[in-house]
């Protein structure tokens, strides 16, 4: 019998860890505690807090020596990659992480997953060859009044 969840599945799991995705997450309630955690299947199953893990929250983890994985989000295929730390070596200030679970104790953060927006290609820069007489032309229209252009 399946334990059946303490709270309401966070919305964002939905993005993070969609069906079919290539790093085997998968959002499943906690047979233990029954919070919502999150699965990676790889290998050893690994089993995460869903909050993600940044800013402040980031040296609360540290101090409680909770074991962290970096979380790179692949923009081509949409899906998140998790990368192991290796105690505070590894730890970038402006990362995302997520802590290990564990039944005991309360989750560092409840801060929701906000996937990177796909960066766009930067477009050519804006150059005129512009000579003198069509600016001549330009100021002599322009300063033209309208009656007398019709």
């Amino acid at each position: 019998m399946r334990r059946k969840a303490k709270e309401h599945k966070p919305s964002w799991l939905r993005i993070f860890a969609p069906p079919g995705n290539l790093a085997k997450l998968e959002a499943c309630v906690c047979e233990g505690c029954g919070r919502w955690v999150i699965v990676q299947q790889l290998g050893v199953w690994d089993t995460y807090d869903a909050g993600i893990i940044q800013g402040d929250d980031l040296m609360i983890a540290i101090i409680l020596k909770k074991r962290l994985t970096r979380i790179r989000w692949n923009v081509d295929y949409a899906q998140p990659t998790l990368i192991d730390v290796c105690g505070d070596k590894g730890i970038s200030p402006d990362g995302q992480y997520l802590a290990e679970h564990d039944c005991r104790l309360g989750r560092v953060s409840d801060t929701p997953f906000r996937p990177p927006r796909k960066p766009h290609p930067a477009g050519k820069p804006f150059t005129t060859s512009i000579s003198d007489e069509d600016v001549k032309a330009f100021e002599k229209i322009w300063r033209t009044p309208l009656r007398k252009l019709k």
